[in-house]
């Protein structure tokens, strides 16, 4: 299924404590649709609730991981740290027609891998430039790794705000 990547993206955002949609479109840098698509197949799944926070200021409604969230989005990490450590693998094999029809199968979940941090940017990097590869050979089209990599607050130099037409 294409979306699961985003499913674990938001999934990591609520265990990290990002328990309101905008929170959650800053830290996956998703669409607020997109957001609001996901938090709904996941609230159907019964991975994520909405719960009633009473506050100072009244009461709001916040999402939490359920049990059985929690449960998928570690067995998830799990499954790509797996998918990556075979990607190495075969890196280091040197096995690049190998190496390409796994990534090329990996394609979907690879920007997931960057914003939980499972790839090293650095390693990844240098195995494509061992392979003949580049970055744009292995990320969905219409995905800006750039934006997404930083996984939330930390970006790495890509909020610029809104720059208009400028080009760089």
């Amino acid at each position: 299924m294409e979306e699961e990547p985003k499913d674990v993206m938001v999934l990591t955002a609520i265990a990290n404590g990002k328990t309101d949609e905008k929170k959650i479109v800053k830290f996956t840098h998703l669409t607020p649709f997109e957001v609001a698509a996901v938090i709904e197949r996941l609230i159907i799944a019964g991975l994520v609730e909405r719960v009633e926070k009473k506050g100072l200021l009244g009461t709001k409604l916040i999402l939490n991981l359920t049990e059985k969230g929690g449960r998928e989005l570690h067995e998830r990490k799990f499954e790509l740290e797996q998918k990556y450590q075979k990607m190495v693998m075969l890196a280091k094999q040197g096995d690049k027609k190998q190496f390409e029809e796994t990534v090329a199968m990996n394609r979907s979940w690879i920007p997931a891998m960057m914003f939980l941090g499972i790839i090293d940017m650095m390693f990844w990097m240098s195995m494509l430039g061992m392979m003949g590869m580049a970055m744009s050979d292995t990320i969905p089209d219409g995905y800006d790794a750039g934006a997404d990599m930083g996984g939330g607050e930390g970006d790495v130099g890509s909020d610029f705000g809104d720059l208009g037409d400028i080009g760089f």
